[in-house]
């Protein structure tokens, strides 16, 4: 994997599944995950595991839930020593739920009714949310790494750090100190805040939400710090799904995001280790000042379901800057919904076009989640293609 990533001497194109969840479901725990995708044939890599996170310690949380006309509202009230910040979330499918609502998720963001986070007014009680890491949760991460490291010694698999994926209902090994957050850029605006304001501010008050997006950054150089420290990762992940041009003009990712991006690839560096970027579409107008911002790797490529995403495109610009990309099909349209020829198809445009000159992983963008017949059949297609194929452009 890290062969591929430098276009050093390899024997075929690597293929890892950035994320797996209907094999993670499967699993028991890390190193079951990694053998049963190593036992596939695939380049599995093992997570060093997550940094948990909690507020400051002058913060006092109160959560509580009213019903009306059938329907349950959850409420989250957050004294900060700057303020109260507070929120309404309605309940859609089960979610939130008593057990689980979390402050960074997802699916906050079509269920929040009233936004915890006003940017033009609570930028100063956002600090209180990133509250500093405690040593038990470092003492934690300690642990998983030397778990990691024991299966990376055991399989030779490549380490991965800074964020992971949180899957909802799964397995007891996928809940433990798992959450959507991490290294993470403006896709925590969105959770807080919603978008629209955040869109709307980005270009009318960029001051306001560059200051916003320093103090994401700041907790992310933090996080950042303590990976590199206790978990010695090969690369880090900073999750940015919500940082393309569907959200943000070139200007504001240029002045606002980039900028944030830059400081943490370079201490990252700093530690000779890679820095990883997830973003899946609309980022074609964003590549050079992704590259100049040091991404060593693009993580999720998607051909069909993201925006702007011709293969040799991206392609073009990131063998011009001697940069990885990992990904080139998609999960959800292809794998999941095509059928198996065109699964076989896809991989095989995907080996073509990115597979020419090496530092390309090959993987399904950005998931496998659906555990059915049809979406099985497809990976084991997906995975036997690339086996027939893999050492055409190494």
């Amino acid at each position: 994997m890290l062969a591929a990533m430098e276009c050093r001497q390899t024997d075929y194109i690597p293929c890892s599944f950035m994320l797996f969840h209907n094999m993670s479901r499967r699993s028991s725990s890390e190193k079951d995950f990694v053998e049963r995708q190593l036992e596939l044939g695939l380049d599995a890599y093992t997570h060093v595991g997550s940094l948990r996170y909690s507020m400051h310690p002058d913060v006092k949380c109160t959560e509580w839930v009213e019903q009306k006309k059938g329907i349950k509202y959850f409420h989250r009230r957050i004294e900060t020593p700057k303020g109260p910040l507070t929120a309404r979330v309605r309940q859609r499918e089960g979610w939130p739920s008593e057990g689980d609502f979390a402050l960074f998720n997802d699916w906050l963001v079509p269920r929040t009714e009233k936004a915890l986070v006003e940017p033009e007014e609570d930028l100063d009680r956002v600090r209180y949310l990133l509250g500093p890491f405690r040593d038990e949760d470092i003492n934690q991460l300690r642990q998983t790494a030397a778990e990691a490291k024991r299966i990376s010694d055991e399989h030779g698999v490549l380490k991965v750090g800074g964020w992971k994926s949180s899957i909802s209902g799964g397995s007891s090994f996928e809940r433990r100190g798992v959450s959507d957050g991490g290294v993470m850029g403006c896709d925590a605006m969105a959770w807080l805040s919603g978008f629209e304001d955040v869109m709307i501010l980005s270009v009318t008050k960029p001051e306001v939400i560059r200051e916003y997006a320093n103090i994401i950054h700041e907790w992310n150089m933090k996080q950042i710090e303590i990976y590199l420290d206790v978990a010695d990762p090969d690369i880090i992940w900073r999750r940015g799904w919500y940082e393309t041009t569907e959200f943000w003009t070139p200007e504001a990712y240029r002045t606002i995001i980039a900028p944030a991006i830059a400081p943490e690839a370079d201490l990252v560096h700093q530690a000779g280790k890679k820095y990883g970027y997830i973003i899946t579409s609309a980022f074609v107008p964003l590549l050079d000042d992704m590259l100049d911002a040091g991404v060593d790797v693009l993580i999720g490529l998607d051909p069909e379901e993201g925006k702007g995403t011709e293969l040799s495109i991206v392609k073009t610009k990131f063998a011009e800057r001697k940069r990885a990309i990992w990904g080139g099909v998609s999960g959800a349209v292809t794998v999941e919904m095509g059928t198996k020829e065109q699964t076989e198809r896809a991989v095989i445009e995907a080996l073509r076009i990115l597979g020419k000159g090496g530092r390309f992983i090959l993987s399904p963008v950005d998931n496998i989640r659906e555990d059915t017949p049809k979406a099985w059949e497809n990976t084991h297609a997906f995975i036997e293609t690339w086996k027939r194929h893999r050492a055409e452009n190494p």
